[in-house]
């Protein structure tokens, strides 16, 4: 039998909250951490939301939508008698798999489960933070896109903010490094957003349509 919603803010000694928004990663590491930062900063919105992280174990390297579609759908909606206005989002990337669409259609289903993708990968949403994308030349965009592996522990796209930042590890990205240029980053992503796909068909990142809902405005 699924678990009153109260129950859960209750656990949190959130009880005067009005929304819940519940966040699933495709990713072990990076996405995890940034998030986890961003709720315990100044810019998130603790007013209204709770924000629950799904985390998986490090042992679960199932990291296909499909599978955090599934796990978002059992840890979070299949737990809790959630209202409609509560939230359940799956971040996740294209430039490994290749079923999205499928997820999307998964997610309509559903009354309130929604999925925020980033095209090539979530890193590239980390360099909406630091980098004008329109300083790049169509050549570079599409380096971009592709994000070839450049070593064994990079891909383009991290050897882009290795370039900015003079460092970067996908295991301790230092949010605190992009957090104080989100704004930036949102206003990015709408600029590329502008066919208003279901998901970035080209270069973008749908991650900051869940960043505006969970930020202080």
């Amino acid at each position: 039998m699924p678990r009153e919603r109260e129950d859960l803010f209750r656990e949190s000694n959130s009880l005067e909250k009005e929304k819940i928004i519940v966040l699933a990663f495709e990713g072990n590491d990076t996405e995890e951490i940034y998030f986890d930062e961003f709720k315990s900063s100044e810019i998130f919105d603790d007013a209204l939301i709770f924000l629950h992280l799904l985390k998986r174990p490090k042992t679960d390297t199932n990291s296909a939508p499909n599978h955090v579609f599934k796990k978002l759908k059992k840890e979070a909606k299949d737990e809790y008698n959630f209202k409609d206005t509560d939230e359940l989002w799956m971040i996740i990337d294209t430039d490994r798999w290749k079923n999205i669409p499928d997820i999307i259609s998964e997610c309509k289903k559903q009354s309130n489960m929604f999925v925020a993708v980033s095209n090539p990968c979530f890193e590239f949403w980390l360099l909406l933070h630091i980098k004008d994308i329109a300083d790049y030349d169509e050549n570079e965009l599409a380096l971009i896109l592709n994000n070839a592996k450049v070593s064994n522990k990079k891909n383009y796209v991290d050897s882009k903010i290795t370039e900015i930042l003079g460092s970067y590890n996908k295991s301790n990205p230092k949010p605190e490094l992009f957090l104080p240029t989100i704004d930036f980053a949102i206003e990015q992503a709408k600029k590329l957003d502008t066919n208003e796909d279901e998901f970035p068909q080209k270069l973008g990142s749908h991650v900051y349509k869940v960043v505006e809902k969970l930020k202080k405005h």
